[in-house]
C-alpha cells in the first residue's frame, strides 16, 4: 500500500514536465508491473521477505524518478525510453536465470534489484543539467537573456548571417565625400540635406550634421517619399530631388553613368555612395561611411574557428559589400532585395537550414542572436524571442556561446556513456544480488556527482578566462 502511494506521488511530480513524460510513463508501467509481481507472490503462498522486494523496488523507482525530474527537468534531447527498455530486459533475464538455474526464491529480488539499479533515472535531464552550468559560463562571457534550447540550436548551426549594423561602432554615419559636378559642394550639400530635412534615417542625420558644420541653410521639402533600401524622392522648390542608389535612378529612368564611374573608387573603400539628381539630371555624388568596430574582424575569425561560417548582410551596393566583407573576413550572400530583412535573406539564401542571425536590437542598445526563418514554415524558428543578447561592446560573447554549445554537447555525450556504464554495472550487481535495493539512492547520488564533476571541469577554463 505504501509502495503504491509513493509511486502515485512520484508520478504526479514527474508528469508535470511534458518533455519527460514518456520516460515517466514507462517508469509508472514498470512500477505497476513490480507491484503486480509482489501481489501475485503474496497471493500464491506464504508471505516471505522476497515477495516484498518488487513492491519496495516500485516505490524506489517512482520516487527517484520524481526527484530526477525536479532536480534536472528533462530537455527533450534524449527520451531515455530505449535505455529503460534495455533495463527491463536485463531485469527479466536476471529473474529467468535465478528461476531456472540458481535459487528460484531469489528470482523476485534479482528482478527488482536489476530493474531498479539499472533504470535510467536521469538520462533525459543530462542536457538540462549541462545548460544550468554552461549558462553561468555564458553570462561570464558577456551573453545574457539566454532562451531555453539556445545551446542545442547554436551547436547545430553551421552558418551565421551578420548584419552590418552589428559590426559598426555606432548607428551614426559620417559624410566623407561631397562631389558636385557643376556646382559648389555647399550647394549640393544644401540640396541633399534639405531634401532629407524631415527624415530620421542615419543618412539624413549625417547630412544635416555636416550642413550644420558648413553653416549651410536648409529648407523643408514640399514632399518626401522614402524608398526603403534604395533612397528618397523629394519635391524641393518645385524640382524633384532624388537621393539614392543607382537602382533607384534606373527605376526613375535617370542616366547615372558618370556618377557610377566616380562612385566605384569610393565603393572599393567600403563607403556607401549615393547619387543626387535634380530635375532628372545627376548633379553630384555623396560618400558616407561608418566606423567599424575594432574587434569586428576578430569576432569573424573567432566564429569561423568555432565552426560557423560568417556571412555579411548589408544593403549596400555590390562593390561596397565586397569591400566590407574583405575587411571583416566574411562571406557574401546574394544581394538583398529592397526592404528585405536579415532573416528574410537568411531564408532565401539558406533554404536547407535556418542559420543564426546576428543583428542590432530595435533600440540599437544591444546585439541579438536569433535563428532565421525556417524554410518549411516560413516563420522565425524562435518566434520573436532572441536566442541570446549581449551589450553592443560584447560581440565576442557569440563565438564563446558557440564554443560552449559544442562543449556542452560533448559533455552530454560523455556523461551519457559514463552513466549508462554505471547503471549497467549497478544493474548487473543487483542481478547477482551483490547490491541490495537500498543501494539505489546511493547510485542516484553518485550519478549526480558524476554530472557535477563533468560540468565543472568542462567550463572551468572558460570561467577562469572571463574573471
Amino acid at each position: 500500500m505504501f509502495s503504491s502511494i509513493f509511486s502515485l506521488l512520484g508520478l504526479s511530480f514527474s508528469l508535470n514536465t511534458s518533455v519527460g513524460r514518456p520516460l515517466s510513463l514507462v517508469t509508472a508501467l514498470a512500477s505497476g508491473a513490480l507491484l503486480a509481481v509482489s501481489a501475485a507472490l503474496l497471493l500464491s503462498g506464504p508471505a516471505s521477505p522476497q515477495a516484498n522486494a518488487p513492491a519496495l523496488a516500485a516505490a524506489f523507482l517512482m520516487v527517484l524518478r520524481a526527484f530526477g525530474v525536479v532536480l534536472l527537468p528533462p530537455r527533450g534531447d534524449l527520451s531515455g525510453v530505449p535505455q529503460a527498455a534495455w533495463s527491463a530486459l536485463l531485469g527479466l533475464l536476471a529473474a529467468a536465470a535465478w528461476w531456472w538455474i540458481l535459487d528460484r526464491n531469489q528470482a523476485p529480488v534479482a528482478l527488482a534489484a536489476a530493474l531498479l539499479l539499472s533504470w535510467p533515472q536521469l538520462i533525459d535531464g543530462i542536457n538540462a543539467f549541462a545548460d544550468k552550468v554552461f549558462h553561468k559560463a555564458a553570462l561570464a562571457a558577456g551573453a545574457r537573456d539566454i532562451a531555453p534550447g539556445t545551446f542545442t540550436r547554436i551547436a547545430q548551426a553551421r552558418d551565421i548571417l551578420i548584419d552590418k549594423a552589428a559590426v559598426m561602432s555606432g548607428p551614426g554615419l559620417m559624410v566623407t565625400n561631397v562631389m558636385a559636378f557643376n556646382n559648389d559642394p555647399k550647394t549640393l550639400l544644401a540640396v541633399a540635406a534639405s531634401a532629407e530635412a524631415g527624415s530620421s534615417h542615419p543618412v539624413a542625420l549625417a547630412l544635416r550634421e555636416l550642413a550644420s558644420q558648413w553653416q549651410v541653410g536648409l529648407k523643408m521639402p514640399d514632399r518626401f517619399e522614402p524608398t526603403p533600401g534604395l533612397g528618397v524622392v523629394a519635391l524641393l522648390g518645385g524640382q524633384t530631388v532624388v537621393i539614392g542608389t543607382t537602382d533607384l535612378l534606373k527605376r526613375l529612368k535617370i542616366d547615372s553613368f558618370t556618377a557610377d564611374a566616380i562612385a566605384r573608387s569610393l565603393e572599393a573603400d567600403g563607403k556607401t555612395v549615393l547619387r543626387v539628381a535634380v530635375g532628372g539630371r545627376v548633379v553630384g555624388v555623396l560618400g558616407l561611411e561608418g566606423t567599424l568596430r575594432q574587434d569586428a574582424g576578430v569576432a569573424g575569425m573567432a566564429l569561423r574557428k568555432e565552426g560557423l561560417v560568417p556571412w555579411l548582410f548589408s544593403g549596400d551596393n555590390p562593390n561596397t559589400r565586397r569591400a566590407l566583407a574583405s575587411m571583416l573576413g566574411l562571406e557574401l550572400t546574394d544581394s538583398p532585395k529592397p526592404g528585405e530583412t536579415a532573416s528574410e535573406v537568411a531564408s532565401r539564401c539558406f533554404p536547407d537550414a535556418a542559420p543564426l542571425v546576428l543583428t542590432l536590437s530595435q533600440d540599437r542598445m544591444a546585439l541579438e542572436l536569433r535563428q532565421g526563418i525556417a524554410p518549411e514554415t516560413g516563420s522565425p524558428v524562435d518566434g520573436n524571442t532572441p536566442l541570446a543578447v549581449s551589450d553592443t561592446d560584447d560581440i565576442g560573447a557569440f563565438p564563446a556561446l558557440k564554443a560552449l554549445a559544442m562543449r556542452r554537447n560533448l559533455l552530454a555525450v560523455h556523461a551519457r556513456r559514463v552513466l549508462s556504464g554505471l547503471w549497467l554495472c549497478a544493474g548487473l550487481c543487483g542481478a547477482s544480488t551483490v547490491l541490495p535495493l537500498s543501494a539505489a539512492p546511493i547510485v542516484f547520488g553518485v550519478c549526480l556527482a558524476v554530472l557535477w564533476t563533468f560540468a565543472r571541469f568542462s567550463v572551468a577554463d572558460t570561467l577562469q578566462r572571463n574573471k
